[in-house]
């Protein structure tokens, strides 16, 4: 065994690490706001697609800071996967050998799962909750919606749902690092529940608890899932480990 792996490295060294991986993903960030700039018509179709009226803006700078805005928004995404691989690297000296061999696997499962999550938001929840919000409009009431309270609302629903659907892999890499008792995660799944109603209640800017089902219902199905696949992975994991206890 190297000293590298028995003596703890210096502070320093990890904040000089955390550094320099702060810099990249703010360089893959810079890089993809730029091309966002290019491709914000685009953009801006999708994202008002599912409101099907115009945006409209109230000061002589609103049109170049919601394009701006756009522009950054598309940053994120793209930057998103170069974020996920950065974290994982700083964070894999935790990591079994097994998983440390499994960073490509784990930033695919992680993009897939928000991908997920983003998609179900975009083609499920966002349209049900401004179909349920225009339903107050009337002929002496009509929405005049600005760019800048569409662009916050549509961006909370879409990253909401895509961090809330990376749960599976965050209990997933917790149990490779710790195994976690089956019992335990049943034990605390009526708090999931209300957990998860707590945070479509936060998430979720209308009231009607049909919209509050949209985003808990998938938590929960997600949860139960998770206890699934960690229940078969440390299945498969405890002969493994018994035979290594017994040579």
């Amino acid at each position: 065994m190297s000293s590298a792996s028995t003596h703890p490295l210096p502070f320093r060294i990890h904040l000089n690490e955390l550094r320099y991986r702060f810099l990249l993903i703010l360089g893959c960030l810079t890089i993809g706001t730029i091309f966002g700039y290019f491709l914000h018509d685009q953009v801006l179709t999708l994202l008002i697609k599912p409101l099907d009226q115009p945006l409209y803006y109230s000061s002589p700078a609103g049109g170049f800071d919601f394009t701006l805005r756009l522009s950054f928004f598309f940053g994120m995404l793209a930057s998103i996967p170069i974020f996920v691989y950065q974290t994982l690297e700083f964070i894999q000296p935790a990591f079994s050998r097994s998983l440390k061999h499994s960073l490509l696997s784990l930033l695919a499962a992680s993009c897939l799962l928000l991908l997920m999550g983003m998609s179900f938001a975009y083609f499920v929840s966002l349209p049900a909750a401004l179909y349920f919000l225009d339903t107050f409009s009337n002929a002496g009431v009509q929405s005049l919606i600005s760019t800048i309270e569409y662009f916050s609302f549509v961006t909370r629903y879409i990253f909401g749902f895509g961090l809330l659907f990376q749960l599976p892999l965050i209990l997933l890499v917790i149990n490779t690092i710790q195994r976690i008792s089956i019992k335990t995660l049943m034990k605390y799944q009526k708090w999931v529940v209300l957990g998860s109603f707590v945070i479509a209640a936060v998430l979720t800017p209308t009231p009607d608890i049909f919209n509050q089902l949209l985003m808990a219902v998938p938590l929960i199905i997600l949860y139960q899932l998770t206890i699934v696949l960690l229940w078969i992975v440390n299945k498969r994991s405890t002969p493994a480990v018994i035979d290594t206890a017994r040579k």
